[in-house]
């Protein structure tokens, strides 16, 4: 007796298994495509279309989708917002009976992103709501609690995602190729999402470029628990470089925290200068080692600006510069009087001071060593420490052949101007032998030059003078010297 009921009851289960399966693969979810296309336009405003099959699978058990398109909104460019070849989710049955959701993986492969900021500020990725009118309506009231306490997730994968963003206000474009993303455990234990967020996860990039800058080979293992977001290591290449560092995203308070450091072993210096002097004729070589770390609070950049605090360390041996003769430019002084440290720096981006100035200075451009020539650096150091904003020169020099140019001072980040800073060539006691000071702001500098201490000028100017023949009085050798520079260079 007993061993029929347990047959009848074996075939019970299993005629109700294979019927649940007839009905699971026999149920056409594709018909409620419209409705869920629209179920998506109220909430979001965008247009959804499922052009592909949606199914199920059975081992594991889940459910998938093909060709999913998002237009573009209007008032944007024409085609598509997004595309996504395919978008599957597996999940775990039982769990759900216990008021809890585990899903295997939830996989997105063959992405095309298309995010754009209109003229007017607005992103095409901004959700508008429609049809909001009837919904407080048709909405039955109910005190009932959402009683999904815990979500876990073994996997989301993210496979080949290209991303194209365009600024409208800056015609500006950056585009990310070849992304790829992997997180793993997953889990929300509780209502507040954010507190109670853990994860791990590996994220690369073939490549992303901003403008004419590249960056290649990006790399990143991250994790975030206890609201604490932690990035490292962080690689990638720039300017032919290989950079190292580490993001840390502290959400514990109200104000996020954010901890930054990048080391660069070799930053390849001609590399460097075809991207940031526009003069063709001048160019870097060499290289130099930098390292950066960084804090800073805040959400928006103006309050991240005013925070910042930390230091940055730049340094290299044996550069070189092609097209400008720094040694003839500082043993010239008398031409050197006729210009300014201004057009001096801006005729690395221009390639002529007739061009920044808007007037010639005398034909004297190939003459002072601003048209020609090499420069050898035999040490170059920036060590800048920064506090709320407030950048500190507090070891920066550089050393050519027979003279030391230092610069010091401070510099206002969030202001974007200079803060009494002064630049002085230097002679062999570090003393100041010619020196320009530098206020306002970046766009708009005012350099003031100040006195020249008297023997040192005479003894430019005898050696000056002397290649024409001409005599100038001789004039008693002071012996007074103030250090301008107390660095590191010798």
């Amino acid at each position: 007796m007993g061993k029929k009921i347990l047959i009848s009851s074996v075939m019970a289960m299993t005629i109700i298994i294979i019927a649940l399966l007839v009905a699971i693969f026999t149920f056409n979810l594709n018909k409620y495509k419209p409705q869920i296309e629209q179920k998506v336009y109220e909430a979001t405003g965008k247009e959804l279309k499922i052009n592909g099959k949606i199914g199920f699978s059975l081992s594991p058990f889940g459910l998938s989708a093909k060709n999913i398109i998002i237009k573009n909104p209007k008032g944007f460019s024409k085609g598509n917002m997004l595309k996504v070849q395919k978008a599957a989710i597996s999940l775990q049955i039982i769990p759900l009976l216990h008021k809890q959701i585990k899903i295997n993986y939830i996989e997105f492969a063959n992405i095309n992103l298309l995010v754009e900021k209109s003229k007017k500020g607005v992103l095409n990725l901004a959700i508008e709501k429609k049809s909001q009118k009837n919904i407080k309506e048709n909405k039955p009231k109910s005190n009932k609690k959402n009683n999904l306490s815990k979500i876990n997730v073994n996997k989301i994968l993210i496979k080949n995602v290209n991303i194209v963003y365009k600024d409208m206000q800056t015609k500006m474009e950056t585009k990310i190729n070849g992304l790829n993303l992997t997180i793993n455990n997953i889990a929300i234990n509780g209502k507040d999402i954010f507190k109670t967020l853990s994860l791990k996860g590996l994220l690369s990039i073939n490549n992303i470029k901003y403008n004419k800058y590249l960056l290649t080979d990006i790399s990143a293992n991250f994790k975030i628990k206890n609201k604490i977001a932690i990035i490292n290591p962080m690689k990638f290449r720039i300017f032919n470089s290989n950079v190292m560092g580490k993001l840390v995203y502290n959400m514990q308070n109200k104000k996020p925290l954010i901890l930054v450091e990048e080391h660069v072993a070799k930053i390849d210096l001609k590399e460097f200068s075809k991207d940031f002097i526009k003069n063709k004729k001048v160019s870097l070589d060499g290289y130099v080692k930098a390292d950066i770390k960084l804090s800073m609070t805040g959400t928006s950049l103006k309050n991240i600006e005013k925070t910042l605090t930390g230091t940055s360390y730049i340094q290299g041996n044996n550069i070189g510069i092609k097209g400008i003769d720094l040694n003839k430019i500082v043993d010239n002084y008398n031409n050197l009087k006729k210009i300014n440290l201004k057009d001096a720096g801006a005729f690395l981006f221009t390639g002529s001071i007739k061009a920044v100035s808007g007037k010639g200075i005398n034909g004297v451009e190939t003459a002072i060593g601003f048209n020609g020539g090499t420069t050898a650096i035999r040490k170059l150091v920036i060590d800048t420490p920064v506090k709320n904003g407030i950048m500190t020169l507090k070891d920066v020099a550089f050393a050519i052949k027979n003279h030391i140019i230092a610069l010091k001072g401070k510099i206002n980040l969030p202001r974007e101007s200079f803060v009494n800073v002064s630049v002085g060539i230097l002679n062999s006691k570090r003393c100041a032998t010619f020196i320009q000071k530098i206020n306002g702001t970046f766009s708009n500098p005012r350099i003031n030059k100040s006195k020249i201490v008297a023997n040192v000028v005479t003894s430019m100017a005898q050696s000056l003078f002397a290649r024409f023949g001409k005599v100038i009085p001789k004039i008693k050798k002071s012996s007074k010297c103030k250090v301008f520079y107390n660095g590191s260079i010798k």
